[in-house]
């Protein structure tokens, strides 16, 4: 009895389990309870074994296992578990046509738009027990070619990404693209609105030169061109040129500049090209050619427009968010909730500070004449 029992058991490793998230590690637990009780019922009932002796053995409670065979599930539970199911068909379906590309929250966002009733806790739960990931983000290295600079601007935004209203602050940069087949390049010049994350403006070109960041900025202005907004860059060479700020000043538009080797002044357009490019080779993950990476960016564009909710937007896509403020003359406000991580981080830095102050003050005060010596 005990070696066919145990030998049952023993798929049902604690070590693996040990690896899992806890949503999974206690679903696996769960189910596995459940097999054992339904293992001990098959065989007192067909090989007449005491119930007794295999609880001991399996390691169970006996009134857990007699709990178990005397229960039965109630509406609730079970209106729970239909819902489960539905929520996790409707799950795979989505997770199935973007290649994974949806994370829980994005996920979530997307079912709360479709009129499920479900919170990001459950979403999370569901995904992680079908094993449904977000793809993760490819690396790529970039060279950077040092250029003399014609005019350079102050870094007015100072990383003030903020804003009250669309068409206030727009930032903008060029990224690159291979084909992974080819290793041929594309590059993406977007420029993005702060406000609401929306591209109003998405230029692709075989070269990165001058005239791709001068038709981003004209075919901006073209779609707003009422805009006058503080056009933020870093200090690359098509941003530099006297003639792009000759374009800004014919627009009405103030300019604004990154310092020298801190990417974090832009970080919004940086973010935006990053998940752009994984959102790209998620949904479409077979390109090999040109005009197959220039009908992706197309269409990934769309997708992120009109399908791809925001947390920051309270769920929304920047299309219906951009939308909503142009039929409207008051603004719904989306502020950017600090990162604790980095507000831990720079308060440690402060207290640091004040805590070397003190000393110093300190020293001061105890030894006035060796300090006025070694001066």
């Amino acid at each position: 009895m005990e070696l066919e029992l145990l030998k049952k058991d023993e798929a049902f490793e604690k070590t693996y389990l040990a690896s899992l998230p806890k949503a999974k590690r206690l679903y696996l637990i769960r189910k596995q309870k459940i097999k054992d009780y339904s293992l001990i019922q098959s065989l007192h009932e067909n090989r007449n074994w005491p119930i007794n002796e295999m609880c001991s053995i399996m390691g169970i409670s006996r009134s857990a296992y007699y709990k178990w065979l005397h229960s039965s599930p109630s509406p609730k539970q079970l209106d729970k578990q239909h819902e489960d199911e539905r929520i996790t068909s409707r799950i795979k379906e989505i997770s199935n046509s973007n290649n994974s590309l949806f994370g829980t929250m994005t996920m979530y966002y997307t079912l709360r738009n479709e009129g499920y009733r479900c919170g990001h806790n459950r979403v999370y739960r569901l995904m992680c027990i079908n094993d449904i990931k977000s793809s993760y983000r490819r690396r790529s290295r970039y060279n950077y070619i040092r250029s003399n600079a014609e005019h350079t601007a102050e870094n007015i935004l100072n990383r003030d990404f903020n804003t009250t209203g669309p068409n206030q602050k727009w930032c903008t940069d060029v990224t690159e693209v291979k084909i992974p087949t080819t290793g041929e390049k594309l590059f993406i010049s977007p420029m993005i609105d702060l406000y609401d994350r929306f591209p109003v403006a998405l230029e692709v070109s075989d070269k990165n030169d001058a005239l791709l960041a001068d038709q981003t900025l004209e075919n901006a202005h073209n779609a707003y061109p009422e805009a006058t907004p503080l056009v933020h860059s870093d200090r690359g060479f098509a941003y530099t040129r006297q003639v792009y700020k000759f374009k800004l000043d014919e627009y009405g538009m103030s300019q604004s500049m990154s310092r020298v080797s801190k990417c974090i002044d832009n970080g919004v357009c940086e973010g935006f090209q990053g998940q752009f490019k994984d959102m790209l080779f998620i949904l479409y993950p077979n390109i090999t050619s040109k005009e197959e990476m220039r009908q992706a960016i197309k269409g990934t564009l769309d997708y992120y427009i009109n399908h791809y909710p925001q947390k920051r937007l309270n769920g929304k896509t920047c299309g219906q968010v951009r939308k909503e403020s142009l039929e409207q003359n008051e603004f719904t406000q989306y502020p950017i909730i600090p990162a604790r991580r980095y507000v831990r981080y720079w308060n440690e830095i402060e207290s640091k500070k004040k805590h070397q102050k003190e000393i110093i003050i300190e020293e001061i005060k105890n030894n006035p004449n060796q300090i006025g010596m070694g001066c």
